[in-house]
């Protein structure tokens, strides 16, 4: 279950420095690659997290950090 937990963190890191990377980006193409990157891994993560919070008691102090998943149907271009 350690590695599922660990799984999760480095998942939701690479989210976030995707999400990062696609607010910096200069070029449209690669802003929107970097974009679609993070909700994918934001969207894994979800499902990592069902899957650790199944297999594993629940703890009221147990806190984990969200990251936002918007389908395509709810994102704004900028």
């Amino acid at each position: 279950m350690k590695d599922l937990r660990r799984r999760l963190e480095k998942v939701r890191a690479d989210a976030r420095e995707f999400m990062l990377m696609s607010q910096q980006a200069t070029d449209i193409e690669k802003r929107e690659l970097f974009k679609r990157l993070a909700d994918e891994l934001a969207f894994e993560a979800l499902e990592l997290e069902l899957i650790v919070k199944k297999n594993e008691r629940a703890n009221p102090c147990d806190q984990h950090e969200v990251v936002e998943f918007k389908p395509p149907s709810q994102r704004t271009r900028g």
